[in-house]
């Protein structure tokens, strides 16, 4: 889930600058090979020995625009350079010693993002490398991008400098996008840090998360997206002036209509909602099962079951989320995104706004499950709609009105049964990862402006401030007064929102 001033790929918005005068290439990358076979913990390579300290994330999508403006922020400015394939990053740069300390030794930072699989990515690869005895099934189990690889063998694909504040504090960086089959570019490593939508608790029993340490990160907004066609004739039906995209001009679907729309397929857009469009079905594109954006709307939009045996639920015996085929990338989401298919489970939130596309290109209308970090445009196919009357912004979350927000988690292991738990510089970067997360100006810079029907996207977390600050009722702060931590430590997004200072 992308923001139109950080996407992933190379964005229009960003524009083309002139390159960054000192900005690492994969070819400064100089520590040995990681993780060699035979594995052994007691000799990681160059993962923990050279001048590049690295540092491997996984997980959620919808956190890939604060850990990329996270990153900037830890690199001296001009020197960064991005890589990616599909959803898969890796920023390698000169570290800036005013934001973080390096390991003795360590003078360049090297920080990678996996994000192929959502949230369930961020949950059992740092679950499992925590065994006591690892073995290669169990500790080595994420595909990251590998710098040396990527020096040989990224072919070329779309590059330039991209620039996500403007003229704001964040300094701009080199940008390469690999084309060709990422196999030959990555290799598999333990993921240090996990990032999820919700805690891991959703994503499966005890075994899937006993030994991780959840934390609360941030606020997410999620909104619902349905395709303009529909969308403008709900503001019809609605009695609402056809083509806006304030708040005012905002049509509303209500619980009954969603939780309808998300469990039983084959429904019409005429008998639930008075508006048609196309052939009047009920079209959805969802999210895989390992997604915490659908984690998420079963819990708090569609009030559904959990889709993931044994994991938790803020409901039980209700009616289940629909399902299709799953659609693993845009290329899948155009050829299953058809009338063929009344459901559709997305690999990423890039497929479900293809997904959305297709049907309103096809003349069907079409909801969807998002984040509100995905910008609607006014030449855009898709629009979100108001919830039993309240837009998804920060105004209608911070006045306690919005409740489908969830509290994004932080994920690291307990203990220190591999070297990342106590590598030198590993604490002293989740220090600096938290702060910035929990810094509204910071998060301004990741929301990168408004939607078009008010501020919205990410939010800090007042209960994580160490004094916690006077409420912000009215969002204007992008600070939540509202917590889901129970006893002031549990992440539970099942926990209705209650005041920070509990």
């Amino acid at each position: 889930m992308k923001l139109s001033k950080i996407s992933l790929g190379v964005a229009a918005a960003c524009g083309i600058l002139s390159a960054p005068a000192h900005a690492l290439l994969a070819s400064a990358y100089t520590n040995a090979p990681s993780w060699p076979a035979p594995i052994s913990l007691a000799t990681p390579g160059g993962e923990f020995v050279g001048d590049t300290m690295n540092i491997r994330v996984s997980g959620a999508t919808a956190q890939d625009p604060g850990l990329l403006a996270s990153a900037t922020r830890y690199c001296t400015a001009g020197t960064m350079t991005r890589y990616s394939i599909s959803n898969n990053f890796v920023y390698f740069c000169t570290a800036n010693l005013a934001r973080v300390t390096p390991r003795a030794g360590a003078t360049k930072i090297a920080f990678y993002k996996y994000s192929v699989g959502g949230s369930g990515a961020g949950v059992a690869p740092v679950n499992g490398g925590t065994l006591a005895t690892p073995t290669a099934a169990s500790l080595i189990s994420t595909p990251f991008l590998d710098l040396a690889k990527l020096n040989t063998s990224c072919a070329p694909g779309a590059s330039s400098v991209v620039d996500i504040d403007g003229a704001g504090p964040l300094s701009s960086f080199q940008d390469f996008t690999c084309a060709g089959a990422s196999s030959s570019l990555v290799t598999n490593a333990v993921s240090y840090i996990g990032v999820s939508d919700v805690e891991p608790q959703f994503f499966g029993g005890p075994a899937s998360y006993s030994r991780l340490q959840a934390q609360a990160l941030a606020t997410v907004i999620f909104g619902v997206p349905v395709t303009k066609n529909i969308y403008e004739a709900l503001q019809a039906a609605q009695s609402i002036p056809v083509g806006g995209i304030t708040e005012a001009d905002m049509p509303s679907l209500s619980q009954a209509q969603l939780t309808s729309m998300f469990t039983q397929t084959g429904q019409s857009w005429s008998g639930l909602t008075n508006a048609t469009v196309g052939d009047d079905l009920v079209y959805v594109a969802r999210r895989v099962d390992s997604s915490g954006t659908q984690k998420t709307f079963e819990a708090l939009v569609a009030r559904t079951g959990n889709g993931t045996g044994g994991g938790r639920e803020c409901q039980s015996g209700v009616e289940p989320f629909v399902a299709g085929p799953v659609a693993l990338d845009n290329t899948a989401a155009n050829s299953l995104c058809t009338a063929d298919n009344l459901v559709v489970n997305a690999n990423g939130s890039g497929q479900v706004v293809a997904c959305l596309n297709a049907h309103h290109t096809g003349g069907r209308g079409a909801i969807g499950v998002l984040t509100t970090e995905i910008k609607q445009t006014a030449g855009g196919n898709l629009r979100f709609v108001k919830i039993n009357g309240l837009a998804p912004t920060h105004a209608n979350v911070a006045g306690g009105k919005y409740t489908q927000y969830a509290d994004a988690s932080l994920n690291t292991r307990i203990g220190a049964t591999l070297p990342t738990a106590s590598a030198a510089g590993y604490s002293a970067f989740l220090t600096t990862l938290k702060s910035d997360f929990s810094d509204p100006a910071v998060i301004s810079i990741i929301n990168g402006g408004a939607q078009t029907f008010g501020a919205s996207g990410l939010m800090a977390l007042d209960v994580l401030e160490t004094t916690v600050p006077p409420a912000d009722y009215d969002g204007s702060e992008g600070r939540n007064p509202w917590s889901r931590l129970v006893g002031g430590s549990d992440l539970n997004n099942c926990q209705p929102g209650k005041a920070a200072a509990f």
